[in-house]
């Protein structure tokens, strides 16, 4: 009996060690990016083979743009909230909801203009063929994720159980 729990709690020690050791060897990498001191850029460094020139440089442009990211993106979250406010008190389209809706276009527009300026720049600092592809990839997830209107299934078909292809 003394024999069978020895063996039992060896066989658990191992297995402990064994998952350990894993467990550190496969997120080591991880835990570099989370100690530098810009980790939600880490990966850029890693994923585009960045020199740590170009990662500061890189840095000090999101550093720059942060603030004015964070403007807009207020602004555009007290239109959507005057929005709202209007669409919860009306049954039909009033010349207010009218101004708010292209006001808020025409936000969402700058906001778009000043990202891809930031992208832009951003694709400058590293390699070229490392800039072409981040470039290719940012606006994939940024400019061409969503589903424009013309794309989304036609409401009518869809209310009849078709869907538009």
């Amino acid at each position: 009996m003394r024999r069978g729990g020895f063996i039992l709690l060896l066989g658990l020690a191992i297995g402990a060690a064994a998952f350990a050791s894993i467990y550190y060897a496969t997120t080591a990498s991880c835990r570099r990016m989370l100690s530098d001191p810009r980790p939600e850029l880490a990966w850029l460094k890693t994923e585009f083979h960045l020199s740590d020139a170009e990662f500061a440089r890189i840095s000090k442009l999101h550093e720059a743009y942060l603030p004015q990211c964070e403007a807009r993106c207020r602004l555009i979250q007290e239109q959507n909230q005057k929005l709202e406010k209007l669409l919860g008190s009306v049954t039909n389209m009033t010349p207010q909801i009218q101004e708010l809706l292209l006001e808020r276009a025409k936000t969402r527009a700058q906001c778009e203009a000043e990202m891809l300026k930031h992208f832009l720049a951003i694709s400058r600092t590293m390699p070229p063929d490392e800039g072409r592809r981040y470039l290719a990839w940012v606006e994939k997830q940024t400019f061409f994720n969503a589903q424009p209107m013309e794309q989304r299934p036609n409401m009518r078909q869809q209310s009849m159980g078709q869907h538009a292809h």
